[in-house]
Parts: structure tokens; C-alpha cells; sequence
């Protein structure tokens, strides 16, 4: 009977204790995960509150989305900006990146307490959420999408390399919000719902040469002054690899061979760096991890840890293989380039105010990580202004401004019957107009072209428009 007491406490504690950490595991997962819930696009209590949305401006107050008397949703009146911010903003149907669901839960206020509730009801007045400024220019960001050379698909992301702001987050193809109001999807491009901003994981191709160069000068100091000699074209154990158009380089150094985007060269430099040191400095710029940023969510950019073989290592120095990242990533890197080796956390919420004007959380910058040496990140910068002077990027210049760069093409398929993509990362190095912008355009060739002319336009309208 004893044994029989003893082993029946025991059964009762051990309820007990799973009992509280099962409420202990509950409390805390609400805490962490309940505005995701919250803003869950399957949450049918969002679409049946009462409550009227709160706006969603841009940087400068420009307004992007209102909520109208009769309770129906409005977006800005300018077609061009609607489009441009469609993914950015999102719409009340279901845009699961956009503000309007992954901010629902302050947009509708649901977290008003019990005593504000009572006397909306006793006052009959409408519950109206809180608003939300956010860091992107409007105009900035509907000028970048007008002029993406028409018919292609793609991405351009401008960020303040100093602070982290995302000053613009284009992603094309876009839909208008509107069509969405009849349900009339037919009327939406495939794919239009994707932010390739934050969602597209593109192969890099020759920007990714940026983290390669990294990774030798941080690794090997003579490296600077170590001769290349490029054929064209070179062959090793298990495969080769070749120069676009097999240009044969000659004899160059590593400034000559980034400018004028050796892949021999830089093949090369993998091979000697190893797997192990090229992935540790991948890494350290965020490849294969798990960002958490709080304002929105992003894709992971990969480096594969295990190659299998040489070739594998080789065609990874070029960021070609199983290498990829996001533009928003790549503006990142570049920004980390220009800011002396620091990257800073980038963020999309500048300020949210509640139904009576009460701002409630403001953003502000913060350092991410130091990625690099000050003096190894100037060397880069250096490299990169070489590149946009007289390599590859002279496109992306532009009058007036010391502007770096790095352009790119990515195979996307083994045979070469579809085009590359085309890739253009660079930044301005100017304490007054701190931006870094990456462009992708899916099957737009050479770098050197189209994004590169894209980049220079972009940067200069947000000169013009952010100041």
C-alpha cells in the first residue's frame, strides 16, 4: 500500500510538472510568436474586426494606404506608385510579406485594453488602429519600378549603408491592390506576389567575387601583390572554367582581374583559399543564416559547406553553383563594403503612432556586425571604384560622385540555353548621400548593361529625392 501511495505522488507531481511547463511553454510561445499569429493571413477574426485600419505613409508622410468612411481600403491614386509599392505595402487580401498583414495586429489595434474598448462601445465611436510610417520613399521607389526595362523580371533594393534604412524595395513583376478588391487574380502577373527583394534567392555570379576578394585579403596579405595569369580559359582537375567571351586576360594583378571580372582569376584565388576560408567569410556576411530583423521577414542566402570537389570549390569562388543570396542581402554586403567593414541592421518601420497620434515605437540604427577590417573593407571600396572608373560598371557612374561597384552575369542553367541573370551591386562614397543599391534583372545578360544603367538612374533620383 505504501509503495502503491508512493508511486501514486509520484505520478501527481510529475502531472503537476508537466502541467506548468506546458503553461510555461504556452505563455511564452504567445509572447513570442502572438503577432505572428496575430497577423496570420488565415486569421479570420482580422477580416471580421470592426475596427478601421490606421494608415501607412512613406518616409516624407506621403500617404499609401487609408482607410475610407465606408470602411473600404484605399491606396495611393498614382497607378505607377500603387504598383510600385504593392508588395511593400501588401493588401487586406493576403500579401503575406506586405505592412498590411505583417503589421495587421497595429494596423487594427487589437491590442486595446479592456477599459478603451468599453468606452468606444459606450461612445459609439469607430475603433481606429494604429498608423505606421515606414522608411521608403514613395516617389523613389515608383520612379525605380517605371523605369525597369520593360518585359523583364527582376529586383532593386537602395538601403542607407549608415543608418540600415530601406529607402526603396522594388520588385518586378508588381500587381495593383485594387484587383485583388474583386478577387479578380486573373488580372495579377505569376509571381507578382513575390518580393524577390526579400524572397528571390538568385545565384550571384560575379558580385559574389566581393566576398571571394574578402576572403584572400583577410587570409593572405601578399595576395595583393600576386601575379594571375589568365588565358581565357583553365582547366584543372575535374573540369575548367572560362572568362566571358574567353577573353584571355594576360598577366594581371588582383585590382586588374576584379575590375575586369576575371573568372580565372578569381577560380584561382577559391582554390587556394580553400573551402573552409571561403565559407567562414561568406558566413560572416550572413551567408546560411537565419536573419531576424523584426520588421519583415527574409529569405537565407546560401555557401555550401561541403563541395564535394575541386570543381565545386572553384565555380563557388564566382558565386556560380549551389551560391545564393537576396538583392536585399547583396545591397548588405555592399553597404557593409562602404561602411568601412560594419553591417548594419537593415529596418522598414521608422515610426508607429496610435489612434490618438502617440508614437509608440520609432526605429533607429544599429550595427549588425563587424564584418571586416576597416583597412581590408577600404581596399574592396578601392577595387570597386576601379571597376566603375574603367572595369566592367562604368555605366554606373555618375557626375560628381565617387560611385563603387561590381557587376555580375549568373548562369542559371548548365546548358547556356537560357540567358544569364544580370547583376549590378554598388554604392556612393559620400557621408552626405550614404546609399547601396543592388539590381537583378532575370535573363538580362551582362551586368555591364541594364542594371548597371538602372543602378546610376536609381541613385541619382535618390539623391534627389531622400537628400
Amino acid at each position: 500500500m505504501k509503495e502503491l501511495r508512493r508511486n501514486m505522488r509520484f505520478v501527481g507531481t510529475l502531472v503537476v510538472i508537466l502541467f506548468v511547463g506546458l503553461a510555461a511553454w504556452f505563455a511564452m510561445t504567445v509572447f513570442t510568436q502572438g503577432s505572428v499569429w496575430a497577423s496570420d493571413v488565415r486569421n479570420s477574426r482580422l477580416r471580421a474586426t470592426a475596427s478601421l485600419r490606421g494608415d501607412i505613409t512613406d518616409r516624407d508622410g506621403n500617404l499609401l494606404a487609408t482607410t475610407a468612411e465606408d470602411g473600404t481600403r484605399q491606396y495611393t491614386k498614382n497607378t505607377t506608385a500603387r504598383r510600385a509599392l504593392s508588395q511593400t505595402v501588401g493588401d487586406t487580401a493576403g500579401m503575406s510579406t506586405g505592412i498590411e498583414t505583417f503589421y495587421s495586429a497595429t494596423l487594427l489595434d487589437i491590442s486595446t485594453g479592456l477599459l478603451g474598448r468599453l468606452n468606444e462601445l459606450f461612445s459609439s465611436a469607430k475603433h481606429v488602429g494604429g498608423s505606421i510610417q515606414i522608411t521608403v520613399d514613395g516617389p523613389l521607389q515608383a520612379y525605380i519600378a517605371s523605369e525597369f526595362p520593360a518585359g523583364y523580371r527582376g529586383a532593386v533594393c537602395v538601403i542607407n549603408y549608415k543608418t540600415g534604412e530601406i529607402l526603396a524595395m522594388v520588385s518586378m513583376p508588381n500587381y495593383d491592390p485594387y484587383d485583388l478588391a474583386v478577387r479578380s487574380d486573373t488580372q495579377v502577373e505569376d509571381t507578382a506576389y513575390l518580393n524577390r527583394c526579400l524572397q528571390g534567392l538568385y545565384t550571384p555570379g560575379s558580385v559574389f567575387k566581393i566576398i571571394t576578394l574578402a576572403s584572400a585579403i583577410t587570409n593572405d596579405v601578399n595576395v595583393l601583390d600576386q601575379a594571375f595569369s589568365c588565358s581565357g580559359t583553365w582547366e584543372y582537375e575535374g573540369g575548367h572554367i572560362v572568362c566571358a567571351g574567353n577573353t584571355a586576360h594576360g598577366t594581371v594583378n588582383l585590382k586588374t582581374a576584379f575590375k575586369r571580372s576575371c573568372n580565372v582569376t578569381f577560380g584561382k584565388l577559391a582554390y587556394q583559399l580553400g573551402l573552409e576560408r571561403l565559407r567562414q567569410t561568406a558566413e560572416r556576411f550572413g551567408f546560411n543564416e537565419n536573419f531576424k530583423f523584426g520588421d519583415f521577414v527574409v529569405y537565407n542566402s546560401a555557401f555550401p559547406t561541403d563541395v564535394g570537389n575541386m570543381n565545386g570549390l572553384v565555380w563557388a569562388g564566382i558565386g556560380q553553383g549551389e551560391v545564393l543570396v537576396t538583392p536585399l542581402h547583396m545591397a548588405m554586403i555592399t553597404g557593409t563594403v562602404a561602411n568601412g567593414g560594419v553591417m548594419m541592421k537593415p529596418w522598414l518601420i521608422q515610426r508607429i503612432r496610435s489612434s490618438v497620434g502617440k508614437t509608440t515605437a520609432t526605429g533607429a540604427p544599429a550595427a549588425y556586425r563587424q564584418v571586416l577590417s576597416e583597412s581590408v573593407a577600404s581596399k574592396i571600396a578601392e577595387y570597386m571604384y576601379e571597376t566603375v572608373q574603367s572595369g566592367t560598371a562604368t555605366r554606373a557612374a555618375i557626375k560628381g560622385y565617387t560611385v563603387g561597384g561590381k557587376t555580375g552575369s549568373a548562369e542559371v542553367s548548365n546548358d547556356k540555353t537560357v540567358e544569364t541573370n544580370a547583376w549590378f551591386t554598388g554604392f556612393i562614397y559620400d557621408e552626405a548621400h550614404p546609399y547601396a543599391i543592388s539590381v537583378v534583372i532575370e535573363g538580362g545578360g551582362a551586368g555591364a548593361r541594364m542594371p548597371s544603367e538602372l543602378a546610376a538612374k536609381a541613385l541619382k533620383k535618390a539623391i534627389e529625392f531622400v537628400g
